[in-house]
């Protein structure tokens, strides 16, 4: 029986991947593909199953191809599902100003001096007022408020005059596709709309399910400001409880992430088994009734549900939930300890079933690496140390999780950030029990705040747990040498440390030298492309962007600053114009100032060419993309009459040359 449910969980698991296979081939190689002849395809593949299903065909050579045949339909389904989410999300958007009407998706968070959204726009309006085309495409928003008008909240219905257009973007400058990213999370464009150019209307009610879950989330998180706690302890609270990380500065993201632990900042499994522990030990009185057990867990998985509401029912919390729920479901129907296995593959091929794009998300990769690594790994370390005792062991325990987890999403974090932290045992040793108490009284302050007394007893001793677990981050963080920097995989390091990985499991298992030799093998293989990396690495770069200059060495960016905006770079000389100053100085002599490689005409200058050839020799003129059109037009024109090589950055986020 055992075997037969380990070959359901492999089967499931196999088929996952499969399907996750063909999500990342036709996106990455075939994203323009039509879908019609994959379903023609996956048809005939159907049928063949069906007719082998009918004849009964027995023989074994025949039985591997059905296998076969079955595993390329899921491949195809995967294909299909990511070209149909891709057509969902893709928009020829008209870059001229235009009024549109959409609904608010998120709430608006604070951007400097702009609130951003995300909107998605149901249609494009008229200047007669009537509808002129259907959209139902998801942007981000950036507005100016106005101090009198009503800030739109998450529901809310919005007209809008503004321009939309597909993000810009550049990896080579900022380190990551920007505009992809936004393409995984469904946005398809960027707008930005001045005050008096937008207007909340239908504000009553909000329209669907995940806005009403936001709307409470708003209100909980009003609550914990209420309380008027300090605003580091506020931001921990909201991010380690429901999910609000508005809140977090970079400065406190920096410290976790130093320490190992920014995932309790985001609200994943971690909270969710600890709530889960928490809600077993104050139900466990049930079991002592008839089918108490499955009382228990139902209960258990419909009070999960009602937190992933009230935390805004975010991708991150309804995946730890119906990870959580499955398994919980399976352990009391199957009676087999390899049910976290069977969760952890039906909740993948759910939410990939949903959103193919979840593959492409960092958290989503990270999560269910986490957890496969702690289910394979966790066994094989928890029985390095066998102690009686239950603070020991509590602690060992701890340990192996840590290790498991971190060992999994080592390749990944290597690929992504480039850090790595050298305490994050430590850290985590404090966080788990922290994490539990701040949970618990994070609740009790939730039901007993209307109580006077017990109410701020509840509410003190949060604050004063939360300060104690920023403390201790903080002290983590301080230690010399806490976070190894810039150590970066590329795509070949993290596929070769992923068989080592696997490799590694199968010695543990099989305890053979052959596969102990495949370890040393693949370790040999991560050195040599480390090797190759560094001999053919690129010098460093010179970006002209965001009105200002950064050197990238490697995947390491330094802006460049200096007085009055001229620079000596590598032998190369930029002068930055972004201000008046140099707009009305004159020289009394003939001499120049200075021969300037290139020039940089930014927002702000508003001077011309001509004025700046009687300063300086002038080569090259870049003109950055947040210069107004007209300007723009009138410094190319200037260029070209006074035959000096012009180059735009309205195209491209960034200019980029080797130094």
């Amino acid at each position: 029986m055992e075997n037969k449910s380990h070959l359901v969980d492999y089967t499931l698991f196999r088929l996952a991947v499969f399907m996750a296979a063909g999500i990342f081939f036709f996106d990455s190689f075939l994203p323009d593909m039509s879908v019609w002849p994959l379903l023609c395809v996956l048809f005939v593949s159907l049928f063949i199953l069906l007719l082998s299903s009918i004849l009964k065909f027995r023989k074994n050579f025949l039985n591997y191809s059905i296998g076969f045949v079955i595993s390329a339909c899921f491949f195809l389904i995967g294909g299909i599902l990511v070209i149909l989410e891709r057509n969902n999300i893709e928009y020829e958007w008209d870059n001229s100003k235009s009024c549109y009407y959409g609904v608010v998706e998120t709430s608006p968070e604070v951007k400097g001096k702009t609130l951003c959204s995300e909107v998605k726009v149901e249609a494009g309006i008229s200047p007669k007022g009537d509808v002129s085309e259907v959209i139902d495409r998801n942007i981000l928003l950036y507005f100016i408020p106005d101090s009198s008008a009503y800030i739109p909240r998450c529901g809310d219905n919005i007209v809008f005059y503004s321009s939309i257009s597909k993000p810009v973007s550049d990896s080579e400058f900022m380190g990551f596709d920007y505009s992809r990213y936004l393409f995984t999370k469904g946005i398809s464009g960027t707008a930005f709309a001045f005050s008096g150019n937008w207007k909340a209307v239908d504000v009553e009610h909000p329209s669907s399910i995940r806005h009403t879950a936001l709307r409470c989330r708003e209100a909980v998180s009003g609550i914990f400001r209420s309380w008027e706690m300090d605003d580091d302890v506020l931001a921990v609270v909201s991010a380690l409880t429901i999910g609000d990380k508005s809140e977090l500065t970079q400065e406190l993201k920096a410290v976790y992430s130093a320490a190992g632990t920014s995932h309790v900042l985001a609200l994943s499994g971690l909270h969710v088994g600890i709530l889960s522990g928490i809600l077993y030990l104050l139900l466990w009185p049930l079991r002592k009734v008839k089918r108490g057990r499955i009382i228990q867990s139902f209960v258990v998985a419909a009070a999960l549900w009602i937190f992933a509401f009230i935390s805004g029912l975010s991708p991150s919390v309804v995946r730890a939930v119906t990870m959580c729920t499955l398994y919980l479901v399976a352990s009391v129907l199957v009676e087999n300890g390899f049910c976290g296995f069977f969760s952890l593959s039906l909740t993948a091929f759910i939410m990939l079933l949903y959103n193919p794009l979840y593959l492409f998300d960092i958290s989503f990769q990270l999560s269910f690496i986490a957890v496969l690594s702690i289910i394979l790994f966790f066994p094989v370390i928890s029985v390095w140390v066998k102690s009686g005792n239950r603070i020991i062991g509590y602690v060992w325990n701890v340990i192996s999780v840590s290790i498991a987890a971190q060992l999994g999403t080592l390749p990944l974090i290597l690929y992504y950030f480039g850090t790595f932290p050298t305490y994050f045992l430590m850290a985590n040793l404090l966080v788990a029990p922290l994490a539990i108490i701040i949970l618990s009284l994070t609740l009790a302050s939730l039901l007993l705040s209307f109580i006077p007394v017990v109410g701020e007893i509840c509410i003190s001793l949060l604050e004063m747990f939360t300060m104690f677990l920023n403390s201790s981050m903080q002290f983590v963080q301080s230690i010399r040498g806490a976070q190894i920097t810039s150590v970066y995989f590329n795509e070949l390091q993290v596929l070769l440390a992923f068989m080592f990985l696997a490799s590694l499991y199968m010695f543990f298992r099989k305890r053979s030298a052959a596969w102990l030799i495949k370890v040393f093998s693949i370790v040999c293989l991560l050195a040599m492309v480390e090797v190759y990396k560094m001999r053919t690495q690129e010098g460093p770069s010179l970006f002209f962007a965001r009105s200002d200059l950064y050197i990238r060495n490697g995947k390491e960016l330094e802006s460049v600053s200096s007085d009055y905006g001229l620079h000596e770079i590598n032998g190369v000389k930029v002068g930055v114009m972004k201000s008046a100053y140099w707009k009305n100085i004159c020289l009394t002599g003939e001499t120049k100032l200075a021969s300037l490689d290139y020039v940089y005409i930014c927002r702000g200058f508003s001077g011309n060419i001509t004025h700046l050839l009687t300063l300086f020799d002038i080569k090259n003129v870049v003109i950055d993309g947040a210069v107004s059109e007209r300007y723009r037009e009138f410094l190319k024109e200037e260029c070209v009459r006074l035959n000096i090589r012009c180059i735009e950055n309205s195209a491209q986020a960034s200019y980029r040359i080797l130094l």
